[in-house]
Formats: C-alpha cells, sequence, structure tokens
C-alpha cells in the first residue's frame, strides 16, 4: 500500500502544467529514405479530405508525409499531391510527420508556429517546432528526412515554413488550423522564382540564430555534452554541406536544462544533464548514444519530462537434462511464467546548468513468478526457503530501483552527477540484461548474471561521477549482499561494499566499460563468504540502419575472485531488428564451481569447476506494432553443454530446450 500510495502521489507530483506555445515537439529522428521507400510511406499516410486548397482531417492522431517541391517549384511543400494546402485538424491533436528533403541543391526543414506572413528574410525560430534543416539528396538520390511528432498544444490559426534564409519569404509555407476552421481571409503563399544568394545555406547568415560556438553537432540553448550525440543516418558522419545539422540555438522555447528537441538523442539523460537520453543504461551506466529507445514519453510546460519503459513477457518454457530443478518441493523443467520489468523515470531542470531526476524500477516477479523463479538451464544464485538455487532464475524484487539524482554541468561537455538510491545500482558491470538492446527481445536472464550484472539491485547505493563528454570516471558505496527471499519488502539499507568503473562512448554506435567491486557478505547461499572482488569488463555495438532496422551486439566478460580462486564468465548476444521482425541470439561459457551448481558436499567433485554453456537462437514479429505499445509472438530454441563429469546429475553433456512467447513493451520513440 505504501508503495501504491506513493507511486500515486509522484503522478500528482508531476502533473503537467497548461502548455503555452501552439505546437510541442515530442520526438524527431533523422533516417536516410530511397525513392521506392518515400512511396511506401506515402501510400501509408493518413489521408485527407480535400476541400478546395485544405485538407481536413478528423483523426486525433495524424501520419503525414511532407516532401519539398519539383525543380521548378523548390519554395514549396507537397502534401498528398497539393501544394501547400491549409490543413484542418482537430484540437490537440498529434502529427506525426516524415519530413524529406527531394531537393537537388538546397537545405530545407519545416517549422510550426504562431507566425504571420509577409515572413522575415530568416523568420525567427522562437517558440517554433519543426525539424532541423535537412541537406539536399545524394548523387545516387538517397533522400534526408526526418520523422518527427508534433503535438498541438492550443487552438487557432498558425503557419508552417521552411526556416532558411529567403525561403518562406519566397513562398515556402502554409497555413495550419487547429481545433478551428481555417481563416478564409488569411493569406495564402504565391509561387515565386527563386535565385541562390550567397548565404542562404549559412546558418551564421540566419537573422535570428547566431553561428555555433563550436562544431558540436546537438547545440542547443544549453549546450550540448557530447559532440555527437546520436547519428540517425546510420552513415556515421553529418553530411558535409551541413556544418551544424542539429543547430537549435534560438529556438527560444527550449525548456532550461536541455531538454531542446524531444528526441531521444538531444534529450538529457535523467541521470546526467550532460547525456544525451539513448545514453542512459541501468544505474548509471552507458549504451551507445545510437541506441533506440522504446517507451513512452510525456513532456511538460517547466521542462519537466516523465518516460516510462519496460518489458514484460508471457511464455511456456521447456529445458533439457535429467536434473530435477525443484526447489523446496517447487517447480520443474517446464513452466508457463511471465518475467517483467518496469521502469518509470522523470526529470526536471532546476537551471539551465542543473537538473534533478528520479527513477524508480518494479517487477511483477513476485506475483507470476513466485519465489522460486522459472527454470534455466546452469542459472544459480539465491535462495527460496532456505535452499540455494540451482537451473532456476530467481524472481526480481518488486520494487528494484528507488533513486534521485542531481547532476550539474561544469561546461560546454562536462558534467558532474551523484546518484543515490533505497534500492538501485553501483557503478559495476555493464548495463543489466534487460536494458541491453542486444538482449531486450530474449526472455531468459543470462547464465553469467552473477557475474556480470547481478548488483543491478542492491539496497543502498550512492554513487558519485564526473563526465567528460566521450568518457566518465565514476565510484560508488552500496550494499553488496544480495536481496532476500522477500519479494515485497525492503531490505535493509548499509554500505558496506564499493565500485569503481570507468565508461567510454568514442563514437556514437559504440559504448565501453570496466569495472571492479569488492562486495561484503554477497552471497546468502555461502554464509562463510566473507567477500568476494568482481571485475567487468564490456563492448556494447549499435548501429541504425536504413528503412528502420536496427543492429546491436553486446560483449561482456565477468570474473568473481573469491576465497583464493577465480572463475569467469564471457557472453556474447546479438539483435538484428528490422521492419515487424527481430532475430536474436546469445553465447555463454561460464565456469560454476559445485557450489553454485549445488553438488552434494559428499560427492568428490564439489570442490571443482565446471566450464557450462548455453546457446540460444530466437525469433519474435510483432503482430502489433507503434501503435504505443508493441505486441510480439516468437519462439526461441536453447542448446546446453556441460563437461562428462557432470552427467550424473544432467543426464547427458548436451541439452536442448525451447520456449514461445509473447511480448510486450512500448513502442520505439522515433517519430
Amino acid at each position: 500500500m505504501k508503495f501504491i500510495l506513493l507511486f500515486l502521489f509522484g503522478l500528482i507530483f508531476i502533473s503537467p502544467a497548461a502548455a503555452h506555445e501552439p505546437f510541442t515537439l515530442v520526438s524527431s529522428e533523422r533516417t536516410t529514405l530511397s525513392a521506392a521507400a518515400l512511396a511506401v510511406a506515402e501510400s501509408e499516410q493518413t489521408t485527407g479530405r480535400k476541400d478546395g486548397q485544405t485538407l481536413r482531417f478528423t483523426q486525433n492522431e495524424i501520419r503525414l508525409v511532407v516532401t519539398t517541391g519539383p525543380e521548378d517549384d523548390m519554395l514549396s511543400y507537397r502534401i498528398q499531391g497539393m501544394r501547400n494546402p491549409v490543413l484542418a485538424v482537430p484540437s490537440g491533436a498529434v502529427l506525426r510527420i516524415l519530413f524529406t528533403n527531394t531537393d537537388y541543391d538546397m537545405r530545407h526543414d519545416i517549422r510550426f508556429a504562431h507566425r504571420n506572413p509577409p515572413f522575415d528574410l530568416a523568420p525567427a525560430l522562437e517558440a517554433s517546432a519543426g525539424t532541423e534543416r535537412l541537406t539536399a539528396r545524394s548523387e545516387d538520390n538517397v533522400f534526408q528526412a526526418e520523422d518527427i511528432v508534433l503535438r498541438a498544444v492550443s487552438n487557432g490559426n498558425y503557419t508552417y515554413f521552411c526556416s532558411v534564409r529567403g525561403h518562406a519569404r519566397g513562398g515556402m509555407w502554409g497555413n495550419i488550423a487547429v481545433g478551428v476552421e481555417p481563416d478564409a481571409a488569411a493569406a495564402q503563399p504565391q509561387r515565386t522564382e527563386h535565385v541562390h544568394s550567397p548565404d542562404e545555406d549559412n546558418d551564421a547568415g540566419h537573422d535570428h540564430v547566431k553561428p555555433a560556438a563550436s562544431p558540436t553537432p546537438h547545440q542547443h540553448h544549453t549546450p550540448a555534452a557530447t559532440p555527437t550525440p546520436h547519428d540517425h543516418t546510420g552513415h556515421g558522419a553529418t553530411p558535409a554541406a551541413s556544418p551544424t545539422p542539429h543547430d537549435h540555438a534560438g529556438h527560444g522555447a527550449a525548456p532550461a536544462g536541455g531538454h531542446a528537441g524531444h528526441d531521444e538523442g538531444t534529450m538529457s539523460s535523467t541521470v546526467d544533464i550532460g547525456d544525451p537520453m539513448s545514453r542512459e543504461g541501468s544505474g548509471t551506466s552507458w549504451l551507445p548514444d545510437s541506441s533506440p529507445t522504446y517507451a513512452y514519453m510525456k513532456m511538460y510546460n517547466d521542462g519537466g519530462m516523465f518516460m516510462l519503459m519496460g518489458t514484460g513477457f508471457v511464455r511456456y518454457t521447456q529445458i533439457g537434462s535429467d536434473r530435477d530443478v525443484s526447489i523446496a518441493g517447487k517447480g520443474g523443467r517446464n513452466r508457463i511464467s511471465a518475467p517483467t520489468m518496469f521502469h518509470a523515470m522523470y526529470s526536471r531542470p532546476l537551471t539551465e546548468r542543473s537538473q534533478l531526476g528520479v527513477r524508480v524500477m518494479a517487477s511483477l516477479d513476485p506475483i507470476f513468478e513466485r519465489g522460486w523463479g522459472y527454470p534455466l538451464l546452469f542459472q544459480t544464485g539465491e535462495t527460496y526457503g532456505g535452499f540455494p538455487m540451482h537451473d532456476r532464475q530467481h524472481p526480481h524484487d518488486f520494487i528494484s530501483e528507488l533513486a534521485a539524482t542531481y547532476s550539474y554541468k561544469v561546461n560546454e561537455r562536462q558534467s558532474v552527477f551523484i546518484y543515490g538510491g533505497v534500492a538501485g545500482e553501483p557503478a559495476l558491470g555493464a548495463p543489466m540484461f534487460m536494458h541491453r538492446h542486444s538482449g531486450m527481445n530474449n526472455p531468459d536472464a543470462p547464465i553469467s548474471h552473477h557475474w556480470q550484472d547481478a548488483s543491478h539491485i542492491t539496497w543502498g547505493v550512492i554513487t558519485g561521477g564526473y563526465n567528460f563528454g566521450k568518457a566518465k570516471i565514476e565510484a560508488s558505496v552500496f550494499n553488496g549482499t544480495e536481496p532476500d527471499e522477500n519479494r515485497w519488502a525492503f531490505d535493509k539499507v548499509q554500505l558496506n561494499s564499493f565500485s569503481g568503473r570507468f565508461s567510454l562512448n568514442p563514437t556514437p554506435n559504440w559504448a565501453f566499460q570496466i569495472s571492479h567491486g569488492y562486495l561484503k557478505e554477497p552471497e546468502r547461499a555461502e554464509p562463510d563468504l566473507d567477500h568476494l572482488h568482481r571485475t567487468t569488463a564490456s563492448a556494447l555495438y549499435n548501429k541504425p540502419l536504413s528503412d528502420g532496422r536496427n543492429i546491436a551486439a553486446s560483449f561482456v566478460w565477468g570474473q568473481n575472485h573469491k576465497e583464493g580462486r577465480a572463475t569467469n564468465a564471457y557472453l556474447f548476444e546479438a539483435d538484428y531488428s528490422f521492419g515487424k521482425n527481430s532475430i536474436f541470439g546469445r553465447v555463454e561459457q561460464v565456469q560454476k564451481d559445485g557450489h553454485e551448481l549445488v553438488i552434494p558436499h559428499s560427492d568428490p567433485i564439489h570442490d571443482d569447476v565446471f566450464l557450462v554453456g548455453t546457446y540460444a537462437i530466437g525469433y519474435v514479429r510483432d503482430i502489433v506494432k507503434d501503435k504505443g505499445i508493441d505486441v510480439g509472438i516468437g519462439s526461441m530454441a536453447t542448446f546446453g553443454t556441460n563437461p562428462s563429469s557432470l552427467v550424473p546429475y544432467y543426464g547427458g553433456t548436451k541439452h536442448v530446450g525451447w520456449q514461445v512467447f509473447l511480448r510486450f513493451r512500448p513502442s520505439r520513440l522515433r517519430h
């Protein structure tokens, strides 16, 4: 009940204030399109009812494709075959706009605001929302495009226009009516002949935009902390014709704290104002900057941001081997289960340089998995009914994270932060498995979990860090003892362990870390174990490809050193997403001793170390996609291997398992 009241109080606390601008940019994503892909997108857009020069829409959510005009009418837009149509949309409409620059030699954008023609030579961008300036098509006819979501937050007659110097004045604009009838007396854009000016493609020539102080691609009202936080083009570099492709300086309406843009690459992380949101992993860990974000997001007028993430599975799973994998008389080698994890985050700027964040992570495992968890060959760790678990994945606590953060931007590229939680994750290990995009579609926890990222739930943690832009150093004091069997209650909060981590994101597609920790009394199944040392290293890769495809891969190594002996765990996993489909897999090899595998003390092999392995391949297809929630149906085959010395317990050296599942998660933040 306390948790429910706390959650409700939090919702009340972060209730939105009334918006004061006509349009809010909710999210955006840069991409590239071929002519064929553009044609497909145009065929799937929301069709408006043509009424003279007006396109009328009654839907609350409207999908539009906007292109630039043909070569003989370059200063114009085309929407559903109409030149600069008047758009009539309902009150509060959400506009999902794919803007594509089909021009051969000029940059263009599309902005929405309260403007009245005649336009200034370089229209002011204050209180406007829309895309960045996109470069012209490439020599091989690849179009630059940006997918944005706009929310109409006030009724009235407004305009859309191109902010490039001279373009709106030359006729590249149109009218949009929100919740009202279009103004019959409003001016209409006229076709003109355009002559290039020497400075029209130069941001410094914009009357209302100051030149960027540095070549930082994501320059905002509050300077970005990283030079290339998110490359959506998939080419690894911004086109040379656009020296400051993400220059939103001068938009004016950007909330303090760097939330301008409202997209996953330019919004600040809830942990650190110096990080882009797309970089945020579990705890204070880093993902690659180009990582996709699957979440529900809401922006507030005071600059605050609320985000809800998570993944849930409903599945039937069956593992191989002949071993009795029950624990305290519960569970077998097959089960219907539903592992879940939900993550809510809220951040709010305090000043232009500082930010407060709150994070809550919860799981329904105590309800659906119960205390004995689900069968998972060779998995070990934690207890149930006072007995050590083996070949089963333990359930997560109902509350897995309850933490707050404060961060301060020292200068354009550097920031400092502090993270503290009743429950949370110290600076130790890679992002936990449910946060890595390479493993999100896999319903099973890794069997290397307790070597690499098991401390993602610790009762008591304080972390401080310094962010250099592409690199970060941080240190934690935390509770090194794993959670107890009561998955509903708070454990004793204590700070008996410590760790340090160095993270490096050298490019938008890579994230590296190396960390070491001292864990006091870590294992409840080993009460005589005073401490262990854990060392980890990881390399995470993410690459956005054309047509919405994405590939993610992770390599993670972990080592536990206890009682004079070191054991190692190696994991490689990958996920390739294309359209509504994803193919994923995982390979693991882990050294586990007889105590970990719950081999009886009377057996001479109890103290031996065994190399066990699991290999998984799976496929999932979304049957519901981009509707606010994605629902996928999938299956996975698993293969396990163990040495011949374990045959008396597992009935062989090779084992086959399988599962079928439904996967639920929020849709990707990309429109």
